[in-house]
This record gives structure tokens, C-alpha cells and sequence, in this order.
């Protein structure tokens, strides 16, 4: 297996994407399908089903049963973000206007259950029913980190450990599913699909971490989103904790809602560079990185842990 073999794969889970979009009767009105196909034509970073094709290259590999698994994990994903934007009520994804502002809130939400009900159909239907009760365990994580960090709103905290573990449940935790699904479809000896997971979780955190740091350091044409939204809904991010740990007297007074309403943020901003919490933060993305890239070294050698060993390194080092 080689890397043209991976690109090829990939192509036919994009394939089986766009026949589950085409033939799905959920999908509800001509407006939601455009929203949701529009979602997924604009090029998201596909990591997800790369990890699990690559993850399930360390044993039997079966196309038949991959490629719909890597589907469904994608599928799972986008529902996760068309619903994020809901509750965060961002206006772009992908450089695009999100899906509730062309169809609104409530047809967003259901269009991010139609994409649900398919990712089970998926995994139920063409690989196992043990794969969708991972997947309903995934969204079940998912959704509780959600949950945790809506009823934190507005509690700035200079706690590192908080931010982490809603990394791990919002983030981190669909990146290990997805490694751990590859690997046991494909058989791979149980000390591989462990080492997998782990590594994938990881790179995870790490990935995340470099995501908030770009929220505070990028621009919107840069990663295709809004930038601050985080800060904008209340929401407490690594770089912003650890700025707080420096500089609590300067920032609280900044940090209320109607502080940013009025336009805090930009002052938020400058002090978090001067604290140098991005520096900080980028320490730990890459502690978490090395710590990824350990868990694989426990992988025996192969084009797939390899692979895997690039795009996890890769992840702090992104610029979108």
C-alpha cells in the first residue's frame, strides 16, 4: 500500500458520501440538500476517514467495509459541525456562509440529524452494528462536552485541565474513534488498535489546540471561519486560560459580555500575545504531538504508520 492507494480510497469514500447525499430520503427540502452539499464540495481536511483508512491498512484491509466506515465517521463530523454553528451561531464554515444562515436554525439542526441517521445506516448496514454503537458512544461524548461547555459559558477559568478535557470530548475523541474503528474492522492485532487510538486521541488534543491558537492569531479568508467566535459566545479557550494565569487583573474587566459586545475583544487579543500564551500554547500542542507520535512508534513499521506519523506531526504546524 502507497500513498496513491490512499488517494484512491479516498475518492471512493468522497464516492459513497455523495451516493448516501444523492439517495437519502431525509434530506428534506432542494434547500438543505444545496446547504449540505456545498458543505461538503467546499474541501473540508477529510482527516477523519484518512486516519481511519490508514488505521485499518495495519491489518486486513476490506474496501467493501472500510470505505462506508470512513463515510460514516465523516458523515458524523459535518453533523457535528452544522450543529456547532447552530448553538454558536457562527456565519461561515469552510469560507462558506453556514448552513443555518442559507436554510435557518431549525432545518440546520434537522439537516445535521439527516446526516446522523445516515452515518448509522452506514456503519449498521455495510460494516457492523458494533461500529454504530461506537459511533452512538462517540456522539454521546460529543454531546455531553457540548453540554459541559454551554453551562460554562462565560466562566473564563485560568484551568489548562478544563480546556483539555473539552478538547478530548469535542475533538479528540472522534479522532481516536476513528483510528480504533479502522484497525479493529480490519483486524489488526488488539495492541495496534490501542496503540492507534491513543496516538490518535493525542493528535487530537494537539490538532484542537492549534485550531484555538489559530482562532486568536488567523484571520477568516486564512481558516474559512470566523475568528474570536469562541470569545464572542463565552466560550474559554486554552490560549485564552493560560493568558489568564498571567494577566487576570487586565483581562477580567474585558471579559464580560458587554464588554465584548462592545468590542473588548481586539484589546483581549493583544494582551493574550503579550502574555505570550501563544507560545505557551503551542508548547503544549507540541507535547501532545510528540506524545501522538510515541503511541505510534508502538505501531509496527509500515507505509500506514508512517503516513499517520506525517499528518499527526503536520497538525501544529498548520496554518488553516
Amino acid at each position: 500500500m502507497n500513498l496513491d492507494f490512499l488517494e484512491s480510497e479516498l475518492a471512493e469514500v468522497r464516492r459513497v458520501i455523495d451516493e448516501t447525499l444523492r439517495t437519502g430520503k431525509g434530506a428534506g427540502s432542494a434547500d438543505i440538500s444545496a446547504a449540505v452539499g456545498a458543505l461538503f464540495r467546499a474541501g473540508g481536511k477529510f482527516l477523519r476517514p484518512r486516519i481511519l483508512l490508514l488505521s485499518a491498512m495495519t491489518g486486513k484491509y476490506d474496501p467493501e467495509r472500510i470505505r462506508p466506515l470512513a463515510a460514516a465517521v465523516e458523515l458524523l463530523h459535518t453533523a457535528t459541525l452544522i450543529h456547532d454553528d447552530v448553538i454558536d451561531d457562527s456565519p461561515s464554515r469552510r469560507g462558506l456562509p453556514a448552513v443555518h444562515t442559507r436554510v435557518g436554525r431549525k432545518d440546520a439542526v434537522l439537516a445535521g440529524d439527516w446526516l446522523f441517521s445516515r452515518c448509522f445506516l452506514l456503519a449498521a448496514e455495510r460494516s457492523g452494528p458494533e461500529n454504530a454503537r461506537n459511533l452512538a458512544r462517540a456522539i454521546d461524548i460529543i454531546v455531553g462536552a457540548e453540554m459541559s461547555q454551554d453551562a460554562g459559558r462565560w466562566r473564563f477559568t485560568p484551568s489548562v485541565r478544563d480546556c483539555v478535557r473539552k478538547i478530548g470530548g469535542k475533538t479528540a475523541t472522534l479522532f481516536a474513534m476513528a483510528a480504533r474503528a479502522g484497525a479493529a474492522e480490519s483486524k489488526a492485532p488488539l495492541r495496534t488498535v490501542s496503540a492507534l487510538s491513543r496516538a490518535a486521541w493525542a493528535a487530537g488534543v494537539a490538532f484542537q489546540i492549534q485550531d484555538d491558537i489559530l482562532d486568536w492569531t488567523g484571520t477568516e479568508a486564512q481558516t474559512g471561519k470566523t475568528v474570536r467566535n469562541d470569545l464572542a459566545e463565552g466560550f474559554c479557550t486554552l490560549p485564552l486560560a493560560l493568558a489568564l494565569r498571567e494577566s487576570p487583573d487586565k483581562l477580567s474587566p474585558l471579559l464580560t459580555p458587554d464588554a465584548i459586545r462592545a468590542g473588548s475583544d481586539s484589546e483581549i487579543a493583544k494582551i493574550v500575545a503579550e502574555t505570550g500564551a501563544i507560545e505557551r500554547a503551542t508548547e503544549r500542542a507540541r507535547l501532545y504531538r510528540d506524545r501522538s507520535l510515541g503511541d505510534l512508534s508502538r505501531v509496527p513499521a509500515s507505509f500506514a504508520r508512517d503516513e499517520l506519523a506525517r499528518v499527526f506531526a503536520s497538525f501544529t504546524d498548520r496554518t488553516k
